[in-house]
């Protein structure tokens, strides 16, 4: 079992994605929980903390998920 065994990959994507598309900023809290998330998981988390990882972060993951998914039908359906 290697150092990285627990890291969630799509997770890490999916905020790299967001802080490249300006929706996160490191440095910022929001930032700072999702790499917690990222590396031990989201019950790892207060109350606290939860609510400002859903409040920051999984609103927005949630937002651009919907727009890629509207975006790619849109693409398919260019024929």
């Amino acid at each position: 079992m290697g150092w990285n065994d627990h890291i969630d990959w799509d997770m890490n994507d999916a905020i790299q994605d967001l802080v490249d598309e300006g929706l996160l900023v490191e440095g910022t809290p929001g930032y700072g929980i999702a790499q917690q998330v990222i590396h031990s998981g989201y019950d790892s988390l207060s109350e606290k903390q939860k609510h400002v990882f859903d409040r920051h972060v999984g609103n927005t993951l949630a937002k651009r998920q919907k727009a890629l998914e509207v975006r790619r039908v849109i693409d398919s359906n260019q024929e």
